[in-house]
């Protein structure tokens, strides 16, 4: 088969980059039979996949955009592609030839905020998510529960849909933690034990609780920092106002997007990487923590609960009490923390992209 990957969202740091660096790279690997076209929005960010020998395609459409919409149809057309896989909902709606569709979350149907204010983005965003899932062959889930909402909201077959869970890069692994500690103390100016979140400043990841767990914390008697690692959004300044309206906000250490090999540093240096979001759909950010030993506490929600099982500590994410009540019991018990870290390394070994890749060629040879 001659397959296309849109890879145009390469480079951007978010969960879908990961997706799309990490799995295609394994597809590659493991692939010795068809033929691919690879397609990026800038020739630069194609520089690691030369080296596979398959074409490289640049269509400099921005997402989500008309030029995506009208002019991209015409670039994939024209290479013959028996199967096209989309690695986000921001499929043309006028592309009809076979395509795979891989849905992370309903983050923009559930949680819209200000990026979709407007009745047209609204609009556009509902027209072109239900025209990919009604026109997509097969749809990839990354976890049971984004399938059972997508289930639960559109109504499709459920033998549409093959839930293939996303692994982690083997860059996070475990290391020395007093020497990762001494890295990003003299690397970022941290100086105290810390709570460590990683990912964006959106109102779904429910920061400004998770600052206000953080000065209870503080308020406890505990001697702590608080390290922020992702980049704040321009469309939410408010959620920044709201994480530095603190009483302890000199305590919080906001270090913005970093490489991968800081943030295995970031890591390892933590006391407890926390995800307090009120939706996920896959968790990506506690399985790299976990993989690299360190404890986990997180949101009870189905999602993180099917990812992490009992390799993490849960809490109700609109309860501050009990978030607060959860970290305490946690960062004031040792014995607990290596726990939770042992079960959460434990866990992490059940997630792979070598299999993730395995199951998404499964699929394409299926089609």
């Amino acid at each position: 088969m001659r397959i296309g990957i849109d890879l145009r969202m390469i480079g951007g740091g978010s969960g879908i980059d990961r997706y799309l660096t990490e799995l295609t790279h394994e597809v590659l690997k493991l692939d010795k039979t068809n033929q691919f076209v690879l397609f990026f929005r800038d020739a630069n960010k194609s520089a690691p996949f030369q080296a596979y020998g398959h074409k490289i395609v640049v269509a400099d459409i921005a997402h989500y955009s008309l030029a995506e919409q009208l002019r991209l149809p015409r670039i994939l057309n024209k290479e013959n592609l028996d199967l096209v896989h989309f690695p986000h909902f921001n499929v043309p709606i006028f592309y009809r030839k076979p395509f795979v569709l891989t849905i992370h979350d309903l983050t923009h149907t559930l949680f819209p905020g200000k990026k979709m204010s407007r009745i047209f983005h609204r609009l556009a965003y509902h027209l072109v998510f239900n025209s990919a899932i009604l026109h997509a062959r097969k749809i990839i889930a990354v976890s049971e529960s984004t399938k059972k909402q997508i289930l639960e909201r559109f109504g499709i077959d459920s033998d549409k849909i093959t839930v293939i869970y996303e692994g982690f890069s083997q860059v996070y692994k475990m290391m020395d933690k007093q020497e990762a500690f001494a890295a990003v103390s003299q690397k970022f100016g941290i100086t105290k034990p810390y709570l460590l979140y990683v990912g964006v400043w959106r109102r779904y990841k429910n920061l400004p609780m998770l600052a206000q767990a953080f000065d209870k914390l503080i308020a406890k008697g505990l001697d702590l920092q608080f390290v922020i690692a992702g980049q704040p959004d321009d469309f939410y300044p408010e959620i920044k106002d709201q994480i530095f309206a603190i009483k302890n906000s000199s305590k919080i250490k906001a270090v913005g997007k970093v490489t991968d090999e800081d943030l295995k540093l970031l890591y390892n240096g933590a006391n407890l990487f926390v995800l307090p979001s009120l939706m996920e759909g896959f968790g990506l950010t506690a399985l790299e923590a976990a993989g690299c030993g360190v404890p986990v506490a997180c949101s009870d929600i189905a999602t993180l609960r099917e990812i992490m099982g009992q390799g993490a500590e849960y809490f109700d994410p609109e309860s501050l009490g009990n978030m607060v009540d959860v970290l305490y019991n946690l960062l004031t018990d040792p014995k607990q923390l290596e726990e939770l870290a042992n079960l959460g390394l434990s866990r992490s070994k059940h997630f792979s992209w070598s299999d993730a890749a395995e199951k998404t060629l499964n699929l394409y040879q299926a089609l």
